[in-house]
Order: structure tokens, then C-alpha cells, then sequence
């Protein structure tokens, strides 16, 4: 499920799912329409890093900021495996804009990787989130997410998996 939560995150999912959906709602046959990367594609490796393990760490470390999802970090596996906290829900990670702005490039990088899209699609898409750019444009002076997931795909397609 952690899997799918994150397809279903990632930029390329979000630019389909725009062109699918006329309206604000997402109707049941049209979310069955939606292409999700098959479970299988997460078992390989890339650089000696298993996708399904890339995905699962960035994934814990966006969601699990605050006590209250727990729950899912104990799921993920994320406890102490030894001392008096044996089987305890670790802390959970910091809140850092840049290190979460970075897991998302990072995961966005390979699902365009996974959807098989090669370095001029992404950029096509990524240039229909004009809010997005125009926050990257007055925050940074240049559209920054476009460049960090640019070079992230490029990363993966040059057999490296690291964030």
C-alpha cells in the first residue's frame, strides 16, 4: 500500500490523473483508468538499490513528522530492534523543508524513470504545474523542482538511486 501511496504522489500520476478527470472529483472508473506501476517493477534494483526499499525510507521520512502517525511507522517496521525500547516506534523525523523538498524530487525522478519517460516528457510535464514553477521562480529565481527532478531522473537512468 505504501507503494501505491506513493505512485499516487508523484508528479507523472498527478499530471494523468489532470487529464483524466474533467471535474474536482475522481470518479471510481476513472481512477480504475489510471495507470499504476506494477508491483513488480518495484523489486528491481538500481545502483544495488532495491526501488521498493528507495521508496518505502523516503516515503516513512514525509509522512511520519508527528506522534499521531505512529501507527504507520510501526507498520513500515520502523522500531527500535534492540535495548529497553525493543519493538518501540522510533521518534518520528524532524519536519526540514529542503530534506522533504528533496525525498519528493528524488521519488518524482523515478516514477518518470518507472513510467519510462525519458528526459524531454518530464520536462513537458512538469511545466503544466505552473504554480509550482511560479513559487520556485519567486523563491528561488528559477524553476528549481524542474532542475532537481531533471537531475534526478538522470541519476536513475545513469544506474544511481540515492537521494
Amino acid at each position: 500500500m505504501v507503494l501505491l501511496l506513493a505512485n499516487m504522489y508523484a508528479l507523472p500520476f498527478d499530471y494523468i490523473t489532470r487529464q483524466k478527470a474533467q471535474t474536482t472529483h475522481l470518479i471510481w472508473y476513472i481512477l480504475e483508468q489510471l495507470p499504476v506501476i506494477a508491483p513488480e517493477s518495484f523489486k528491481q534494483s538500481i545502483g544495488g538499490v532495491k526501488i521498493a526499499d528507495f521508496i518505502r525510507a523516503q516515503l516513512l521520512a514525509l509522512t511520519y513528522t508527528a506522534h499521531d502517525m505512529a501507527p504507520l511507522a510501526r507498520d513500515m517496521g520502523y522500531v527500535f530492534e534492540r535495548g529497553p525500547q525493543q519493538g518501540e516506534v522510533r521518534p518520528p523525523f524532524v519536519w526540514n523543508d529542503e530534506d522533504r523538498r528533496q525525498r519528493m524530487e528524488a521519488l518524482d525522478g523515478l516514477f518518470f524513470h518507472l513510467y519510462g519517460l525519458d528526459a524531454d516528457d518530464p520536462a513537458y510535464v512538469l511545466d503544466t504545474f505552473p504554480i509550482v514553477r511560479d513559487q520556485d521562480i519567486k523563491a528561488f529565481g528559477r524553476y528549481r523542482t524542474e532542475d532537481a527532478v531533471l537531475a534526478q531522473l538522470a541519476q536513475v537512468e545513469s544506474g544511481r538511486l540515492t537521494l
